[in-house]
């Protein structure tokens, strides 16, 4: 994993704190390429804690965050895992990925907290 990444992922971890912290540390080092990748083009990123419905981390402005928070964390993200358990109640939403006009959103939604990235 590059210097970089690690700030960012430890960055994130001490502003989250205690279990979260280590679930999100494992889940960027396990995706270290992945999320290398999808940094590269980022114009910004938004992590949101699920049960609480608050933003944790973000690069943008409190409006816009939690704008993210709440329509994509809390609207469209339990919509699609909802129609993937659907599909196949054995099955869950591991990624969604939202094309607009002007952005692409990448969402990584865990069991704690949900990323979601602009591009």
């Amino acid at each position: 994993m590059h210097r970089w990444m690690w700030i960012r992922s430890s960055t994130i971890c001490l502003s989250i704190g205690g279990r979260n912290a280590l679930q999100l540390e494992n889940v960027v080092r396990k995706n270290a390429e992945n999320t290398e990748r999808i940094m590269r083009n980022a114009i910004g990123y938004v992590v949101s804690n699920n049960n609480l419905g608050t933003v944790i981390q973000s690069t943008f402005d409190n409006s816009t965050s939690a704008g993210i928070t709440k329509l994509i964390s809390g609207v469209l993200v339990p919509t699609a895992r909802s129609a993937v358990r659907d599909l196949d109640t054995t099955n869950d939403l591991a990624f969604l990925r939202i094309a607009t006009r002007k952005f692409e959103y990448l969402v990584a939604p865990e069991k704690e907290f949900t990323i979601v990235v602009r591009q």
